[in-house]
């Protein structure tokens, strides 16, 4: 349930904001289900937010704050995240499609690599992306060039990289240079997923 407290601060600007999240560091925003599309929200501390199933369709988040932030089931279509920092968020089954994610940090040697299991991020930017350990597990990463991003360690079963209803029968539409990933970046068990796939 969002707290209309949470936004009202909010809504007073940026600079207002920031500086009321560093003296109630410890208080949790909760944006749960809210709808933020189109808002300007760049270099804005939303860390350890609630923004799970929010709608930020479009949203400039460029340099924000979201470390552990819950984005789960979040819309997050177009958004511009260029250098956020999203270290150990829950990005579960959220749809990050076409969104620009160029030079964001999702991992950190000190935190919880952030989750990406079953997101959507088909045509996301990812040109200097740190996703080091980050859990792609069923999700769909279909037009996107990993090759500037750094994806070392990154867990991929279950992932697919072409939309699994445009693949022909008997075809087989991943593969790692097409899709611009070193097998020394693969978790060893992306492997045998795709050896095992039908």
């Amino acid at each position: 349930m969002t707290e209309q407290y949470h936004l009202d601060v909010l809504r007073q600007g940026i600079d207002v904001w920031n500086q009321w999240r560093q003296e109630h560091h410890s208080i949790q925003p909760d944006f749960s289900g809210m709808d933020f599309r189109g808002a300007q929200l760049s270099r804005v501390d939303l860390s350890g937010a609630r923004l799970n199933g929010a709608d930020l369709s479009r949203a400039d988040l460029k340099e924000s704050l979201l470390i552990r932030a819950d984005l789960s089931g979040a819309i997050l279509s177009g958004v511009n995240l260029v250098s956020a920092d999203l270290q150990g968020a829950n990005l579960r089954a959220a749809i990050l499609s076409n969104a620009n994610l160029s030079d964001a940090i999702l991992s950190n040697a000190n935190l919880i690599d952030a989750d990406l299991s079953g997101a959507i991020l088909t045509g996301a930017e990812v040109t200097g992306t740190n996703f080091s350990g980050v859990d792609f597990s069923d999700a769909d990463l279909s037009g996107i060039d990993f090759s500037q991003a750094n994806i070392h360690g990154a867990r991929l079963g279950k992932a697919y990289f072409s939309r699994r209803s445009d693949t022909p029968p008997g075809q087989r539409q991943q593969g790692n240079q097409r899709v611009g990933i070193d097998a020394e970046d693969l978790d060893e068990r992306v492997h045998e997923d795709w050896a095992n796939e039908e």
